[in-house]
């Protein structure tokens, strides 16, 4: 049970970093890009402790 719950939280934080990393490129304003990217790494850096914490 906890496996699978932990499965479903990297997948959707793996989405949520894809989509800010996409937000980050597409967007003008130069804070914007910085607010997006840092989000993009926040859900990165979630993704590898969840993975190290499940293997």
């Amino acid at each position: 049970m906890a496996t699978s719950k932990t499965q479903n939280l990297i997948e959707v934080k793996t989405a949520l970093c894809a989509k800010y990393r996409h937000l980050a490129t597409l967007t003008k304003s130069s804070t914007q890009r910085k607010k997006f990217a840092s989000r993009a790494e926040r859900y990165r850096r979630q993704v590898d402790q969840l993975q190290h914490v499940t293997n």
